[in-house]
């Protein structure tokens, strides 16, 4: 994919995202009122409308496409390699878009152990998956948007995507180190 259709992409998607989370909040207005969320479903915290999604929700569906376009960018030399990187970026988008997904329906279905256990196992999952990046990001957030509105998913997934990095990278640099130290041992060694 070369820049030009990514910046088309880019802007159909959010353009499309915009649509959605404006036929979503007109269609709540017209049945009953958009809701409001409490922070962490808490009733001491104030109210947050869902009326926030659509400034929110385009303006990261833009932000994040955009450093989606940098990665794939970086390999723009190389078509086999630009074309892996977008396999997985679509990958990661749908796989965080159907987790956030399983995470609002069993929380609104009343499962609410099952959506707990959904959460903390997410920083297990970023042992293996980077879910710091910006297609997991915004497959999360969007994921969870009809349910939750805007505002909590970004703030959330603001907080677990810190997580994952710190999950996902410490323990991989820390492997490269040790690697490193052990190689230039054996170097050494080898020497005398």
């Amino acid at each position: 994919m070369d820049s030009v259709s990514f910046s088309r992409l880019r802007l159909r998607f959010t353009i499309t995202v915009a649509v959605a989370i404006g036929s979503l909040l007109v269609w709540q207005h017209s049945h009953g009122g958009v809701p409001s969320h409490s922070f962490l479903a808490r009733n001491d915290t104030p109210l947050i409308s869902n009326w926030w999604g659509a400034l929110i929700l385009p303006v990261l569906t833009w932000f994040l496409t955009g450093r989606m376009g940098q990665r794939i960018a970086q390999h723009a030399s190389d078509r086999a390699t630009t074309n892996t990187e977008w396999r997985k970026i679509q990958v990661g988008y749908a796989l965080a878009l159907l987790y956030a997904i399983a995470v609002a329906s069993t929380f609104m279905t009343g499962h609410k152990d099952i959506s707990a256990g959904l959460f903390q196992a997410l920083p297990v999952l970023a042992l293996f998956v980077p879910i710091f990046r910006a297609e997991c990001v915004l497959g999360f957030v969007l994921g969870l948007t009809y349910s939750f509105g805007a505002v909590l998913p970004v703030f959330i997934a603001s907080i677990l995507s810190l997580i994952g990095a710190v999950v996902y990278l410490v323990p991989r640099a820390v492997i490269r180190r040790v690697q490193g130290r052990s190689q230039r041992s054996a170097v050494a060694h080898g020497a005398e």
